[in-house]
């Protein structure tokens, strides 16, 4: 976390502005954020006019179609960046400028480069930079959290991970296929969720060499649809991770494996096992989460976290400086695959 950061007070609302009206804003973020006690919506800003008026009218708050006549015209103490991953650094520095704190929808930026500016800023003008990365805060990857800082499992020694959609069950927006805009495909859009994730839960550590690998054999678009990587870390911790927009099935899979010296465990559903007096014990938490149940909730103790974070009241938000380093490694997993060769952090 930026040191020195001016943070919010106390004894009052956090005035929040949503920038980018997209389908995730309207069905989770303006919900979500209208209900907390802790919040006061005070504005939105999209250019697309009908939409803003409509949204505008429904939560009674005004509408902006410029930014900059936004932050001039209502004082907010965090914007909520909702938009096309292209305006990320633009936007968030426009928002730092005017003084006020930021939270950037995944994927924080385009590239290495573009969020490390991001993180510069956010040190230069003393306000947060948050990420928004919900999977760090469903419930069963807390519990996973829990079990691992007590060192249930042992060492773990292997992950292995997917996030595989079917590539006729899911509608995305037309400006993830163009890489000037996204950045990057099918790794920038799930990969960097799971590389989030499962980094934060083993305390990140650090990059030995990586090995990726980019197809665009199922949806034949600018950027990949398809990517397999393996990542082995300084702990001699291996990940293995695939990621697809186009499996061929009738199915989504999304998996995640757990490997200790003493126990193992999977998330979706979440399972732990562990070694007891020479037996393996099931040691499963008895609550069993369903998948809509995982995802309201994950968004709401995300957006409750960044209200600590912002009131200076917790340090375990999602930041800028942790995207860096997830944007890091997935720079290097594009590099190899270009490259067609394994890649130590540090090459040339």
């Amino acid at each position: 976390m930026v040191q020195n950061i001016d943070y919010l007070p106390k004894d009052r609302p956090v005035r929040v502005g949503v920038v980018g009206l997209s389908g995730l804003a309207q069905v989770i973020h303006l919900p979500l954020l209208v209900a907390m006690e802790e919040v006061e919506l005070v504005g939105i800003c999209d250019q697309e006019a009908f939409k803003l008026g409509k949204l505008s009218d429904k939560y009674d708050v005004p509408g902006f179609l410029d930014i900059h006549n936004f932050l001039k015209k209502v004082p907010i103490d965090v914007a909520f960046i909702c938009t096309p991953t292209i305006s990320h650094l633009p936007l968030a520095l426009t928002v730092l400028q005017a003084g006020a704190h930021v939270v950037v929808e995944k994927p924080v930026a385009r590239n290495l480069e573009e969020s490390i500016r991001l993180v510069e800023a956010a040190e230069q003008y003393r306000r947060c930079a948050l990420v928004a990365m919900n999977l760090r805060f469903r419930q069963d990857v807390a519990v996973l959290k829990n079990f691992l800082r007590a060192g249930e499992l042992g060492r773990v020694w292997r992950i292995r991970a997917g996030w595989l959609k079917c590539q006729s069950a899911w509608a995305r927006s037309h400006w993830l296929d163009q890489p000037d805009i996204s950045g990057g495909g099918v790794l920038m859009d799930l990969g960097l969720q799971i590389l989030d994730v499962v980094n934060w839960l083993m305390d990140w550590p650090e990059v030995k060499r990586v090995v990726g690998f980019t197809y665009k054999n199922s949806l034949n678009r600018d950027v990949e649809d398809t990517v397999s990587t393996m990542i082995e870390y300084e702990n001699k911790l291996t990940l293995q991770l695939e990621c697809s927009w186009g499996l061929m099935t009738e199915h989504n899979i999304a998996y995640t494996y757990f490997d200790g010296m003493t126990g193992s465990a999977t998330l979706n559903p979440l399972v732990v096992h562990k070694s007891l007096q020479g037996e393996l014990v099931n040691v499963s938490p008895v609550k069993s989460f369903g998948i809509g149940e995982l995802y309201q909730a994950s968004f709401k103790a995300q957006l409750s976290n960044i209200i600590y974070t912002l009131r200076g009241e917790t340090t375990t938000g999602s930041t800028a400086e942790e995207a860096v380093k997830t944007m890091r490694l997935v720079d290097l997993i594009y590099r190899s695959a270009r490259e067609s060769r394994e890649i130590f952090p540090g090459d040339e």
